[in-house]
């Protein structure tokens, strides 16, 4: 596991003129989600995760919950949602960490930079590096055990 992922990750500094957006969530114990959401939908993606070498990120995607994005204010949420649907897909991605500016002008960001999308976007901001289970717009929905 690489400890450097462990936290939450936003393409919203990277997705200026675009239309939706994209996080990434990795808890210490190899579980986590990514949302991708736009400004009337939201789709959330639970997955188990791994590093099983140096700059490779493997995601075993397990569920994924789809519905209509809240206009409340705050981290993105479900107004309503169809059931979840269970997947078994995994994923491989070449990734680095480091600085990146996300516009001309701006300051550098401590960034994830895959080579290949994940949840179409290549590179998300570093956010919180303390994040719980509970922040997962599908908790309620998909308790952790």
């Amino acid at each position: 596991m690489d400890d450097l992922l462990v936290g939450h990750w936003s393409s919203l500094p990277f997705s200026y003129g675009v239309m939706e957006a994209s996080e990434l969530a990795f808890l210490g114990d190899e579980r986590g989600w990514s949302t991708w959401f736009n400004a009337e939908a939201l789709c959330v993606t639970r997955f188990r995760w791994r590093c099983p070498e140096p700059g490779v990120l493997e995601l075993h995607a397990q569920w994924m919950v789809q519905g209509t994005l809240s206009q409340e204010t705050g981290p993105p949420a479900f107004s309503s949602m169809e059931p979840a649907e269970r997947l078994d897909e995994v994923t491989r991605h070449h990734y680095g960490t480091g600085p990146a500016v996300p516009m001309p002008g701006a300051e550098a960001l401590i960034a994830v930079s895959f080579e290949e999308p994940v949840e179409f976007c290549h590179q998300y901001a570093r956010g919180s590096t303390q994040i719980r289970p509970e922040e997962d717009p599908t908790h309620l929905v998909l308790p952790y055990q």
